[in-house]
Formats: structure tokens, sequence, C-alpha cells
């Protein structure tokens, strides 16, 4: 019984770590030029890409007379601000 209980357990594991690593292969290949292997400097470079994201959404709005201050969207508006930064989100 143990010995079963150990084998799902390891498959459930296995399965975790392969969808983190689908995961980060596709993050990845959202982030331009980005090389690294492991994972803490993937969400590294991620993150800085993310901030440098923010920062040309903030300077196209203000170029645009329309200023945005930096927001936190909740995770179910996840699209919103690509859509912004596309100029769809502009009044």
């Amino acid at each position: 019984k143990r010995s079963r209980s150990a084998e799902v357990h390891n498959l459930s594991e296995r399965r975790r770590r392969d969808r983190i690593n689908e995961k980060m292969r596709a993050l990845q290949e959202l982030i331009p030029n980005c090389n690294k292997v492991d994972k803490a400097s993937m969400l590294d470079e991620a993150i800085e890409y993310l901030k440098s994201l923010q920062l040309q959404v903030q300077i196209m709005s203000m170029a645009s007379g329309y200023y945005m201050p930096p927001v936190m969207f909740p995770p179910g508006m996840r699209h919103y601000p690509a859509a912004m930064a596309m100029g769809m989100g502009m009044p």
C-alpha cells in the first residue's frame, strides 16, 4: 500500500514539474533575447521585461495626454494591459 501511494505521489510530482517546465518554456518564448536556462534567471528576465513594458505604457499614455498611474490588474484582467499597450484601452 505504501509503495502504491509513493508511486502516485511521484507521478503527480512529475506532472507538476512537467507543467512548470512547459510554462517556463512558454514564458521564455515571450521574452525577447531570453537565453537563460535556470528558472530564477528566467523569472528575473521576465520581471525586468514586464517592468519595461509598464514604463512604455506609462510613457505612451502620458504622450497622448492620458495619464495612467501604475496599476496592479487582477488575474481575470490579465489581457487588459496588453490591449492598452496596443492603444485599444485608451479613451
